[in-house]
């Protein structure tokens, strides 16, 4: 059977995440509720059960109609899309479901979203859970693109030997020029708003990763799993770095710098400090993420942190109307002259 969670059920909501031995922040009510504000939809956790089999996942929901591409053909409060929130996702289980459970959950997951117009979803599913292959039968998946992450099982000296030797360099050369790394309260965000801000207009950054002070105000509800760290010299915060941690799992959310004190290097000492804090507590991994598109020059910054440390990035989608899925790309075809039906997307008409 499935249950749909939505924002009023918070308790609920992070007694079930918490019940996975595996789970992670991105599935916390805190971490939806986030992005909720950032205007990325409602928000629903899906718990599912099968006798002793279950399996949750969390989903932004989407009014398709308020898309622009669609905000004059289409009615408001009438169709609707799927998609996990910013960051990684995808289903927790305590182990692979049976077949059986899998038919059953298919085909209550149909009727449901057939029920309520929700036409299809997307899944960002999680490099270090490898949750991408749950469903093997639902879900079409694609590889995108790797990510790294640090082996926080080891000390500080084998974190640093797992790095490369340029990296190993610009943190030594860091500790040279006096760069020190604190940490700080989540709630303690100013001077890291101002350098994130500065970083996404020095990179022309697309207007989603812009974030508001009410989206940065509400990060202290998961002060629990969140904290800053930041690198200082001469007592200025000069870089910083947003970081979601819980028992087995540390992230590297956002990061912002102040463009006149990159010669120093401080992120890379910032990101060594951080594996090193997260060996300290016990932590196994620290997931640094990807690049943008594959091989970008933020993938090529990232990769210097670990040799050995690559986790594949998996998307995958689910089209639970077809026909309605169909008239979206009709829609998109019809008045926009340079959209092409066939694009790269995973969910085409979102293109």
């Amino acid at each position: 059977m499935i249950t749909v969670y939505d924002k009023s059920h918070k308790g609920d909501w992070n007694r079930i995440v918490k019940s996975f031995s595996n789970w992670d922040i991105y599935y916390l009510y805190e971490y939806a509720y986030s992005f909720m504000i950032h205007g990325d939809g409602e928000m629903y956790l899906l718990y599912f059960t099968c006798e002793n089999e279950r399996m949750a996942y969390v989903v932004m929901q989407q009014d398709i109609a308020k898309a622009a591409a669609f905000s004059d053909w289409l009615e408001r409060d009438t169709y609707y899309d799927w998609e996990t929130p910013y960051g990684y996702g995808g289903p927790l289980v305590d182990r692979m479901l049976s077949t059986r459970a899998r038919q059953i959950f298919d085909k209550e997951l149909i009727e449901y979203c057939q029920a309520n117009h929700i036409v299809s979803q997307f899944l960002r599913f999680h490099p270090l859970l490898k949750n991408y292959e749950v469903w093997p039968e639902f879900i079409e998946t694609r590889y995108l693109r790797d990510t790294i992450f640090m082996d926080t099982e080891v000390d500080a000296e084998g974190i640093m030997k797992n790095m490369d030797s340029k990296n190993r360099n610009m943190v030594r050369k860091a500790i040279k020029n006096g760069v020190t790394i604190v940490q700080k309260d989540i709630a303690d965000i100013d001077a890291f708003i101002q350098m994130y801000d500065e970083t996404m207009a020095k990179h022309g950054a697309d207007k989603y990763y812009t974030f508001s002070r009410k989206y940065f105000d509400s990060l202290c509800e998961m002060r629990e799993n969140a904290c800053i760290f930041y690198a200082l010299h001469e007592e200025k915060a000069i870089s910083g770095s947003i970081i979601y941690y819980n028992d087995k799992y540390a992230h590297y959310h956002l990061s912002g710098s102040h463009t006149a004190y990159r010669k120093y290097s401080p992120s890379n000492l910032l990101l060594y400090k951080v594996a090193c804090w997260a060996h300290e507590k016990g932590i196994k991994s620290f997931h640094l993420g990807g690049g943008m598109a594959p091989d970008d020059s933020l993938f090529g910054f990232k990769k210097q942190f670990n040799k050995n440390g690559r986790a594949a990035f998996v998307v995958g989608r689910t089209i639970f109307d077809k026909d309605m899925y169909k008239k979206m790309l009709d829609i998109r075809e019809a008045h926009d002259e340079n959209f092409e039906r066939n694009n790269g997307f995973m969910i085409q008409y979102r293109r």
